[in-house]
């Protein structure tokens, strides 16, 4: 499998438990702000894994 796909997905699994996780318990809990970081890093990882396929011209 592509190291573009496996960073895509990746990073949807880990966005769709983090805004489970922050959507469940109260705001400022602990596995509220959890969730919080795992949301960033979601999307971080999406966002490495489109961006990676990209060519320099688009950019």
């Amino acid at each position: 499998m592509e190291r573009f796909v496996r960073l895509i997905v990746a990073g949807g699994v880990v966005l769709v438990v983090a805004l489970w996780l922050a959507a469940l318990f109260e705001r400022g809990s602990t596995l509220w702000i959890v969730g919080t970081a795992l949301a960033v890093l979601g999307i971080g990882v999406l966002t490495a894994g489109i961006f990676s396929e990209l060519e320099a011209s688009v950019l």
